[in-house]
């Protein structure tokens, strides 16, 4: 049986396209591995910044270096925007962009066994569930059309399409009957989903995984959902009102902010102001009022000045948020932002980048450490190299535990004793109801 590996950078929607691969490879008869060498490499890329190309590159010159006898296929977003770039590096055998994913393991086959052939399979379209994950990425829409100033992801995913619920639920069944424990929602504008259909809505597709449907024949049972990332923009009063009493949504929402700053957000082209933000963390709150927000934070956007980067630190500590994940602007050829003269010195982006981390270290200890003392529920995930076990809470809040092997895979409880960088530590496990 060929070995395969499939390797993911990027987002979870991306995390969802490498999982789809992985799943097809797996129903052809290729042995799917998570680590270790293998006879097939599948590279699945990103280009939302520069650094994310380099990662990309280093990665596919030291797979060809150590492995020359592997077949090595790139794909993704990367290989969506430069497939020419990529296709020059000694070692690599395909390169096959994001609007061709689906192309990925007839390529393989082609490289593999001269000849060999199967029928086309789109990824995602009730593929076999890959047996013994705990958490599973589940892709219900891709593309956007917004145009932020900075992005190139219009350019690489196209326009937005949702997946019909009817697919998405027989995927979902499969998952179940796999013993997948969380399931997690993903779309490049999740908050979107169902729009261009006319019919379908994320509020309604979360109506439909309630459990309290659960008697109806082949429904769907998941343990506990999660949503990944939602555009601020996007969240409805219906998908608050939804949330508010669904009976397995983790209590955990990703609100990308990018900017506490008007004049960057509009600068930004995001659609919609901190003051907006700030009022829909407090709607969330008034549903979840322990809820865990997260967020992604842009730091040296052409033309921020040193008041406008102070502003966002500001903010983000008003509102409270878990936990930040920032980055510094990355010029991205074809965008506005890329064209502005008024470019941030990289040594001033790196600084801020530096003291915005410190900020997300701060809240994300602050965040860890209000659940000290009190039940939480964790979905163990793996045994780390320190032999503890480790998961995450509904608010996504990373924790480790000491428990036997067959809590992985179970949701516990657990009461935490300490807040360590951000992460809680607990001793003694019981399977949660």
């Amino acid at each position: 049986m060929t070995t395969v590996r499939v390797i993911t950078f990027g987002c979870k929607v991306n995390q969802c396209d490498g999982e789809g691969i992985a799943r097809e490879l797996a129903a052809r008869g290729y042995q799917v591995v998570g680590r270790g060498e293998a006879e097939v490499y599948v590279v699945n890329t990103c280009t939302v910044t520069g650094t994310a190309d380099a990662k990309a590159r280093k990665l596919i010159h030291k797979i060809a270096r150590e492995e020359p006898e592997a077949v090595l296929v790139v794909t993704g977003c990367y290989a969506e925007r430069d497939p020419e770039g990529l296709a020059a590096i000694p070692g690599v055998d395909a390169v096959v962009g994001h609007g061709r994913k689906g192309e990925v393991v007839e390529r393989i086959s082609q490289r593999r066994s001269a000849g060999e052939s199967g029928g086309h399979v789109r990824l995602g379209r009730n593929m076999p569930a890959l047996q013994g994950r705990v958490r599973a990425f589940v892709k219900v829409q891709d593309g956007c059309d917004h145009r932020c100033a900075y992005c190139i992801v219009p350019e690489v995913r196209g326009r937005p399409a949702s997946r019909p619920m009817a697919e998405v639920v027989g995927e979902l069944r499969a998952l179940v009957k796999a013993g997948t424990a969380e399931v997690v929602l993903c779309g490049i504008r999740l908050g979107t989903y169902g729009r261009e259909l006319g019919e379908d809505s994320l509020a309604a597709l979360l109506q439909e995984m309630r459990p309290a449907l659960s008697s109806a024949e082949g429904s769907i049972g998941i343990p506990r959902i999660r949503l990944s990332s939602l555009e601020p923009m996007d969240v409805d009063d219906a998908l608050i009102a939804e949330m508010a009493d669904h009976p397995t949504l983790c209590h955990h929402l990703h609100l990308p902010l990018q900017s506490g700053d008007d004049g960057v957000l509009e600068a930004m082209g995001r659609g919609y102001t901190s003051g907006q933000f700030a009022e829909l963390a407090a709607k969330v709150r008034e549903v979840w009022p322990e809820a865990g927000i997260s967020t992604d934070v842009m730091v040296g956007f052409p033309g921020e000045t040193e008041e406008q980067f102070g502003t966002t630190v500001q903010f983000v500590r008003r509102v409270g948020l878990s936990r930040l994940h920032v980055f510094p602007f990355s010029a991205r050829p074809g965008t506005a932002a890329a064209r502005r003269r008024d470019q941030i010195p990289a040594m001033v982006k790196r600084t801020r980048a530096e003291r915005m981390l410190a900020v997300g270290e701060e809240l994300a200890q602050k965040s860890a450490e209000a659940w000290v003392g009190r039940e939480v529920k964790a979905l163990i995930e793996e045994r780390g190299r320190d032999g503890l076990l480790t998961g995450w809470t509904e608010q996504y809040i990373r924790v480790t535990c000491e428990g036997p092997e067959e809590c992985i895979g179970m949701i516990v409880s657990l009461k935490p004793t300490e807040a360590r960088g951000g992460e809680l530590v607990a001793c003694g496990v019981g399977i949660a109801p």
